[in-house]
């Protein structure tokens, strides 16, 4: 399976651990998305940034679809048919969007349609949306 991390807040009162883990998953701005596998290091990484983010395991349908929509090469100019499927294979075995070659790593999302239910200072425990979500395909198509 797949997780898909989005970043939901800024970077003001970041602890430097944590700008830096941001940093090295490329998630540089609020509303980016990447998509990881999951493996020890990455669920170690997601952890350290759990509170300023929103994660969950995504179905491959929605994969294909977020590609679809909002994968870009390096240029900034939208990916070809032909790089969505290289992209969408390079997942379904486990790697990182960085190993296709000419693609942009990073998903660049709107903000949700009628916003977060809850705000973005809550944990979902609370009653927000930070934290593991079992239901982040809703939230990732409301932000396609």
């Amino acid at each position: 399976m797949t997780t898909l991390l989005i970043r939901i807040r800024g970077t003001v009162g970041l602890k430097k651990e944590v700008k830096d883990t941001f940093l090295m998953l490329r998630l540089k701005k609020s509303h980016w998305a990447t998509l990881l596998p999951e493996t020890p290091v990455y669920e170690g990484m997601i952890k350290k940034v759990k509170d300023f983010s929103i994660y969950g395991k995504i179905s491959n349908a929605l994969i294909e679809e977020l590609l679809g929509k909002r994968l870009k090469m390096k240029n900034g100019k939208p990916a070809s048919n032909e790089l969505i499927k290289k992209a969408i294979n390079a997942i379904k075995a486990g790697k990182l969007l960085k190993d296709v070659e000419s693609i942009d790593p990073v998903l660049r999302l709107a903000p949700p349609i009628k916003g977060f239910k809850g705000g973005i200072k809550k944990t979902v425990k609370q009653g927000g949306v930070l934290g593991k979500h079992d239901s982040i395909d809703e939230i990732a198509k409301k932000m396609m």
